[in-house]
């Protein structure tokens, strides 16, 4: 055979054998191999190409070791899997709020930002964030996958996801329970919490053994724990600025403000500061009162579900013999959900790495190693499992555990007893779905009326909740300044926009 001959068949043999075995061949895309090829050619282009530092807002304080973790082990890991940085901002929980919208109000190089669910609207509101749909459908596949899409739908408004709901674990009566030193109430020969008098009584006889110890945290709070007493009805809270709340059996929207409710909290509070259960020295200083929390010496407070597991290293801190309980007053009284994830992680509409901050959280849920690694730290220096729960090795915070709790990752503490962990994950019995399930109170209609009654709401009426103002003499001049501010014309718009919520749903 003459060598062009021969050269013409190699070619042809090469052209058949191209079609059959290339890529690009007839249907290529629909063989399973072929679509897998493709899929990790498109993650290594999807992968980050240049270096970033992604700025990440915190409540709290840093601790000795969560700064070095994040500075050497923690980075060192984001670096290999996303090319990012982490440099995280603390502002101290006294303030943080405050200092909070500061930042974003300037449009401060931030990217990213934990808070609860009612400031999800309130953000959305004051262009504070951005939409996150096209950032989740492209990077986000793992917190889909691990996060009830129920968890989503509450953080959606005007038909636009804003926020990652990053916890996603049990939460029906949330801020509804009461917190206590368990220790302390079994030395003040006390074996639970179920009334008030119950409460009262815990912190008289503490007292009597040492008057050092502290009564009560909130004052800007617990409003709805105490409902659970002083009514027979079932009553939520829209939100945390404690305003308005539903009546869950009627359905019907209410202002708490000017209900008898309010006046029997007022009352209460006030004989709360006179017999010392709300020092009335430490009422306006928030970063006291947390110091006497640090410092062992706080008797209860406001209870979040998990917080007596959450808080117990603080609280072992102080004291290694401390134990933490949470009860619910009128324990037959159902519990309500009024959104299955209060944990909010928004990006900033100033964020320079929008699609980072994306990939970061996802990272967080993309496994159980990664989850672990960036809640306990490093395993053999940090914690260590035992039993199947996790034992700390060190009494620094790390990420908050609570702010990424999931269902698929959990694992209890070793350091917590079981009663506390069974009551936890038992939580959501004799619980029902709130009236207030879904909805967003979108104030952009009134956010000036919105604006001027909250100052109004700072001045007069907190002094009230506080117990410092007594309610016989200030409210009539705290509820007259407040509806010159705008409060009926906030609440017509809150009205309208709940009933058409109701019609659709």
């Amino acid at each position: 055979m003459k060598p062009a001959v021969i050269g013409i068949v190699v070619m042809l043999f090469a052209s058949l054998l191209y079609i059959l075995y290339s890529n690009f061949g007839p249907d290529a895309s629909n063989k399973p191999g072929i679509q897998n090829a493709n899929t990790a050619d498109k993650q290594v282009e999807d992968a980050p190409a240049s270096f970033v530092t992604l700025k990440v807002i915190m409540p709290g304080d840093l601790s000795v070791r969560m700064g070095d973790f994040v500075e050497n082990e923690l980075n060192d890991r984001l670096k290999k899997d996303l090319n990012m940085k982490l440099e995280l901002t603390y502002i101290p929980w006294s303030n943080y709020q405050q200092k909070l919208e500061l930042a974003l109000s300037t449009g401060e190089n931030y990217d990213l930002f934990w808070y609860g669910g009612p400031f999800v609207s309130v953000y959305y509101t004051k262009g504070y964030i951005q939409p996150l749909d096209e950032l989740l459908n492209q990077y986000g596949q793992d917190l889909i996958k691990h996060i009830p899409d129920e968890n989503f739908k509450q953080k959606r408004i005007d038909d636009k996801l804003w926020a990652i709901p990053s916890q996603a674990f049990t939460s029906a009566g949330k801020f509804s329970s009461v917190m206590v030193r368990q220790d302390l109430l079994e030395k003040a020969s006390m074996s639970e919490i179920k009334t008030i008098a119950d409460l009262e009584l815990f912190f008289k006889r503490m007292q009597a053994i040492d008057p050092s110890y502290y009564g009560y945290l909130e004052t800007d709070r617990g409003h709805e724990m105490l409902w659970r007493e002083l009514t027979d009805r079932n009553y939520s809270s829209l939100d945390e600025r404690m305003l308005f709340m539903v009546d869950e059996d009627s359905g019907e929207i209410l202002s708490y403000v000017e209900s008898d409710l309010y006046k029997q909290v007022a009352h209460l509070r006030e004989s709360w500061v006179n017999m010392g259960i709300i020092d009335k020295n430490l009422v306006g200083n928030p970063a006291a009162k947390i110091d006497q929390e640090n410092a062992g010496k706080l008797l209860f407070r406001v209870g979040a579900v998990s917080r007596a597991m959450e808080n117990l290293q603080t609280a072992r801190n102080a004291d290694p013999n401390a134990r933490l309980r949470e009860y619910y007053l009128a324990k037959k009284k159902p519990k309500f959900i009024t959104t299955p994830s209060n944990e909010a992680f928004m990006i900033t509409a100033a964020s320079e790495n929008p699609e980072r901050a994306m990939m970061f959280m996802n990272w967080i849920l993309q496994n159980k190693e990664n989850y672990n690694f960036i809640i306990y730290g490093v395993e053999g220096k940090d914690y260590e499992l035992e039993n199947g729960k996790i034992k700390q090795l060190t009494n620094d915070q790390l990420i908050y555990e609570w702010m990424w709790r999931n269902k698929d990752y959990f694992l209890a503490p070793a350091s917590v007893e079981d009663d506390i962990i069974d009551d936890m994950l038992a939580n959501d019995e004799n619980s029902r779905i709130s009236k207030l399930f879904g909805f967003h109170f979108n104030e952009a209609s009134v956010k000036n009326e919105m604006a001027q009654v909250m100052a109004v709401y700072k001045e007069k009426i907190e002094p009230i909740n506080f117990g410092l103002a007594s309610y016989e003499e200030y409210y009539e001049d705290a509820i007259a300044a407040l509806k010159k501010a705008g409060f009926d014309i906030v609440f017509a718009e809150l009205k309208k926009q709940f009933a058409e919520f109701q019609l659709q749903h």
